[in-house]
């Protein structure tokens, strides 16, 4: 199939014959995925087992109860194939995708998807938990009830970038269906116009390559992030460690105190706190926080502040800003009974620091600055934003579709040129977040830490780093990538997890 892809020339199908053959793969792939998807297999051991429909109008019959999600799916599925059918090396990518997800849907062995669909480590992985996602929104959750419910969660805000209006990318969770047709059509149907659009405006050289690199093996933040949270999700299941419980901030800071990993202070003081808005009235206006530490919910504590290295960096006033260093770890392996692999130490996969914006009061608005080789150098490298991806509503409007990872190289807000700077404390930070990640959750694959560097409590020149959080179902926030290393961890995770969902424990 690499050939689809080619540019070389070759002989030419008759157009009737082209539209028939991705018509028919169309028809089947609906009557075929949607059942077993939505309907099929056990929640024990997690492989859908294949109910064929009696009829074409057994399925109709199912979405007719849902006529404008049939609608949209429709009108979508049939300009995506026509649209592919017009270039027929994307026709070639789109039924090799669906290939795929036919095959993990009746029950193909996860091993043999490498050597039969022509995948590599890092696609068949993407694929398999791509295509596990129908089962994995009916199970339990390890922070939340269940994976849906997380889903509907945190991609309420999370919009699909279009440049008009910004739709919550949640409605693709409300059900199995519109999981089933969001992985079927709308996944297609927006790498397809996507890669035309990054062609048209200078950001790719092959709309057929980008087009495929969504589909088989995505480089976007966003579905790396859906990718880390289906991996943390699974792993979650099948082991049952409690190492998971460490995304509970109060868990967390808990654990770090208690094995003397620097981590954000916590007030024992006031038992309860008491906000009032200066002017509101009537019982409005009013939170009332009662303290972790005496039986609330709440974690107190004082606001943090940047050393000076880092405000040097950032506009008068910019809020705490803090350095994500994304971790991986093969722990879990030996829970997932791999017996044969060795427990290796975490090592650091990426590292972005986030460089907070004017009058913003957390660094999640920001521009997010690349620091390339963080392991031996502070030196930071070009940046990236995400914001088109937040924008609900008409927010949307006049915003790009798509935007160049590191086409950003100075901050938006002073002019100042990021790229070539120095982060002090970048490099002691990965090592930090390496050493936490052994001594606190071996049994997670990945973790997102995120690292305030503030002033020095002794006086000194280089900053205090202090952990804030960790973040179980991370994303990479458009950094530089150890591409291989997290493909190895992506792949022999899959691996393992395929085998304890086959064995039914």
């Amino acid at each position: 199939m690499a050939a689809c892809t080619s540019t070389t020339q070759r002989p030419r199908r008759s157009r009737g014959a082209g539209r028939w053959l991705a018509f028919a793969a169309l028809i089947a792939s609906l009557l075929v995925l949607l059942p077993p998807a939505l309907g099929g297999g056990s929640a024990t051991a997690g492989v859908a087992s294949v109910q064929l429909p009696e009829s074409p109008g057994d399925l109709l019959s199912a979405l007719s109860e849902k006529p404008v999600l049939m609608a949209v799916a429709a009108v979508a599925g049939g300009l995506c194939l026509f649209c592919c059918i017009a270039c027929v090396p994307m026709l070639c990518i789109l039924l090799r995708y669906w290939r795929a997800l036919f095959f993990f849907w009746t029950g193909g062995l996860y091993a043999d998807a490498g050597p039969k669909l022509g995948l590599s480590k890092y696609s068949r992985a993407h694929l398999y938990s791509l295509a596990s996602v129908p089962w994995l929104m009916t199970q339990p959750h390890y922070r939340t009830g269940t994976f849906q419910e997380d889903m509907l969660t945190n991609l309420r805000n999370v919009v699909l970038p279009t440049g008009l209006f910004g739709v919550p990318l949640s409605v693709c969770a409300r059900s199995r269906v519109h999981a089933v047709l969001s992985v079927l059509v709308l996944l297609p149907s927006v790498a397809f116009v996507g890669a035309w659009w990054r062609k048209w405006h200078g950001l790719e050289d092959s709309a057929a390559e980008c087009f495929g690199r969504s589909l088989l093996a995505p480089t976007d933040w966003f579905q790396l992030w859906r990718l880390n949270c289906r991996l943390a999700s699974m792993t979650s299941l099948a082991t049952q460690s409690k190492d998971f419980e460490l995304e509970d901030k109060w868990v967390f800071i808990q654990n770090c105190l208690e094995k003397n990993i620097p981590v954000t202070p916590v007030m024992d003081w006031p038992v309860t706190l008491v906000a009032k808005d200066c002017l509101e009235e009537g019982g409005m206006g009013i939170h009332v926080l009662k303290n972790v530490l005496h039986g609330g919910r709440w974690i107190l504590q004082e606001k943090l502040d940047n050393c000076d290295a880092v405000k040097s960096l950032l506009p008068s006033e910019a809020p705490l800003s803090t350095m994500r260093v994304l971790t991986g770890s093969h722990g879990a392996l030996a829970d997932l009974g791999v017996a044969s692999v060795a427990r290796s130490k975490a090592h650091t996969l990426a590292t972005v620091w986030r460089a907070g914006r004017q009058g913003a009061s957390t660094d999640h608005n920001c521009i997010m600055v690349n620091v390339p080789n963080c392991k031996s150098s502070d030196v930071l490298g070009r940046s990236s934003t995400s914001a088109h991806w937040y924008a609900r509503g008409w927010k949307s409007l006049g915003m790009p579709v798509s935007t160049k990872d590191g086409s950003i190289t100075a901050h938006p807000d002073t002019g100042l040129d990021l790229e070539g700077k120095r982060l002090p404390g970048a490099s002691e930070a990965a090592e930090l977040c390496e050493r936490a990640h052994d001594m606190l959750m071996p049994g997670v694959p990945l973790a997102g830490w995120d690292v305030a560097f503030c002033p020095s409590k002794t006086g000194g020149t280089e900053p205090e780093l202090i952990l804030l959080e960790a973040n179980l179902s991370c994303n990479f926030f458009r950094g530089d990538i150890d591409w291989t290393s997290y493909a190895d961890l992506l792949d022999e995770h899959f691996l393992a997890i395929d085998a304890w969902r086959r064995s039914g424990r």
